[in-house]
């Protein structure tokens, strides 16, 4: 039996069918006017739906062999799959008691349903780490360059496809050469009189944010993100602290902007789906006044918090 080919062939099958599912349905749900969040969520309710019916999501000694298959693949270093396969769970699959093994489900089967599950979970885990592409593909009802793929070692924001969309939606909005460019580097155009123009509105809560994130990126001193001065004061320009301001009242402890200030996005909310949220409402303004490093913390923040939702929606089935 060769493993590595009935896992590949089956694996990018399901790839390809999902992917063409995920656009039909967004193509789908954008014609009923449904909004990006609620078509996204639905979207992956019907793939979570798909899952549960596998017998691998279902058997508890089938979810065992699964998770022996993604222990072991720290077993070795190259040909990965192909080893874990041949090794651990061949032998996992031929203890499993013999109702389990049968003439209908053999290990060829399980197999199968390992690489569909994996690359159902691929599709949804990339779909939301780079939900800021497919939305702007949304709003703007334009699925021509649709694609789910792994843009590693880059930014998805450096892809051809989104730089594509972005020209080609917002004209005139202006981008550094790469989102992953050295976030040091300061612009002559870089200057505070870009606020007297066209300036997002933030609320207290976003504002509150922004100064919790100067002070953290500043404390934790990132190689890869550092904070300018420009970027300094234009964060405290937005934020615009007069002498009223809560800050310096008696009783400032008790104020939702000093929490947010001093606890972070938790002090928000402690449900990850409303922090991400937030965030992804954050990201196009911090980017718009070209707030680059802080726009990159948000960016990876958000990545984490995309990621820690997925994981979630699995553990959850």
């Amino acid at each position: 039996m060769d493993y590595l080919k009935i896992y590949n062939s089956n694996y990018n099958k399901a790839y390809r069918i999902g992917e063409i599912a995920i656009k039909h349905k967004l193509i789908q749900f954008n014609r009923e006017t449904l909004s990006f969040e609620r078509a996204s969520n639905l979207t992956q309710e019907s793939f979570e739906n798909f899952e549960k019916k596998l017998l691998i999501d279902k058997e508890p000694k089938l979810v065992e062999l699964k998770s022996v298959f993604e222990k072991s693949l720290s077993n070795y270093s190259k040909n990965k799959i192909e080893l874990v396969l041949k090794n651990e769970v061949r032998k996992g699959f031929l203890k499993l008691p013999l109702n389990i093994q049968s003439n209908t489900y053999t290990l060829e089967s399980f197999i199968k349903e390992l690489a569909i599950l994996n690359a159902t979970n691929e599709l949804i885990r990339l779909y939301n780490n780079h939900s800021e592409l497919f939305k702007m593909m949304y709003k703007n009802d334009y699925f021509d360059l649709f694609e789910i793929k792994d843009y590693h070692p880059i930014d998805f924001r450096d892809s051809k496809n989104y730089t594509d969309l972005l020209n080609k939606f917002y004209p005139l909005r202006k981008t550094p050469e790469t989102f992953s460019e050295s976030f040091s580097v300061m612009h002559p155009y870089d200057t505070i009189d870009d606020l007297e123009n066209n300036t997002p509105n933030f609320n207290e809560k976003e504002k509150a944010y922004l100064l919790h994130l100067i002070y953290k990126i500043i404390e934790e001193s990132k190689v890869n993100i550092k904070l300018n001065n420009t970027e300094f004061y234009k964060v405290l320009s937005i934020v615009n602290l007069k002498d009223d301001s809560c800050l310096v009242s008696d009783n400032y402890k008790n104020s939702d902007y000093y929490r947010i200030l001093s606890g972070g996005i938790e002090k928000i909310s402690l449900d990850i789906k409303t922090q991400d949220s937030f965030i992804d409402i954050l990201i196009p303004k911090t980017r718009e006044l070209k707030l680059k490093n802080i726009t990159k913390y948000l960016s990876e923040k958000s990545t984490f918090l995309k990621a820690s939702i997925a994981r979630n929606r699995n553990k959850a089935k």
